[in-house]
């Protein structure tokens, strides 16, 4: 569990947001029905962009995992209007990598999104996620180039590619594995 002083430095780097608001950021992100009874499933969604992660994200885990994901939160924030990350960097950041923390050290199953472009962070995170006692479920989707490119030029403004999301939410979730006990 987070301790009160956990919680407070926390929320302590999220200016314009109270400690109340971040809290309640965090915690609807971190829904019952993702606890395990077992092993807990980490669900790593990697393709190009605009292959449909976030559609297949949306169709098969909206329910029972715990979303790790930057672009999400920052809309959730208000930041539909405003350039990624913008402004609501630090609360972002605060909420992010709290969720990360409490859904690794509750063993709850966790999705988030990646392109993959470089291996180096995405073998770091599957491992990470691995050494913290996760089955990992790697789901790869691809996509023709046209296809991509006519989907991206359509992308609607609350659409945020995991290409600007991926490190943010890579690090929280690595960092969160780190604070649990091998």
């Amino acid at each position: 569990m987070t301790t009160i002083a956990e919680a407070q430095d926390t929320v302590s780097t999220a200016p314009g947001f109270t400690p109340e608001q971040i809290e309640a950021e965090v915690a609807h992100r971190l829904p019952d029905e993702a606890k395990s009874s077992g092993q807990p499933v980490f669900v790593l969604i990697m393709g190009p962009i605009c292959a449909g992660k976030t559609t297949l994200r949306r169709q098969k885990y909206a329910s029972g995992h715990v979303l790790v994901d930057a672009a999400q939160i920052f809309i959730d924030l208000g930041g539909i209007d405003l350039a990624f990350p913008s402004a609501l960097l630090e609360p972002m950041q605060a909420v992010g990598a709290e969720v990360a923390r409490r859904a690794v050290a509750g063993r709850m199953h966790i999705v988030t999104e990646v392109v993959g472009i470089e291996l180096g962070p995405v073998a770091t995170l599957i491992n990470a996620m691995k050494g913290a006692g996760y089955k990992v479920e790697l789901v790869g989707l691809t996509v023709d180039l046209e296809e991509s490119m006519v989907r991206n030029a359509n992308r609607a403004q609350d659409n945020i590619s995991a290409y600007y999301a991926e490190p943010f939410q890579t690090r929280w979730l690595v960092e969160a594995t780190r604070k649990w006990p091998h």
